[in-house]
């Protein structure tokens, strides 16, 4: 069908990606998914400020959220 192996061919060691169903007990809560989504990107866009500032030859800033405590405190 479609041109898509059968999946006693697939690569055992792959991922095969299914639609998870809404009664699936397994399932992430659909807030967590989009919290760990939004940790993710905020994880890559600092890194990727922090490899920008050292191509540029710049000081890399502390990015951390842990940095602030020690001025709050």
């Amino acid at each position: 069908m479609l041109g898509l192996p059968d999946e006693t061919t697939i690569d055992p060691h792959r991922y095969i990606w299914r639609p998870v169903s809404t009664k699936d007990p397994t399932r992430t809560p659909l807030a967590k998914r989009l919290l760990r989504g939004v940790a993710n990107r905020h994880r890559t866009r600092t890194r990727l400020a922090e490899l920008q500032a050292r191509a540029d030859g710049k000081p890399i800033e502390d990015l951390s959220a842990a940095a602030g405590l020690e001025v709050a405190a």
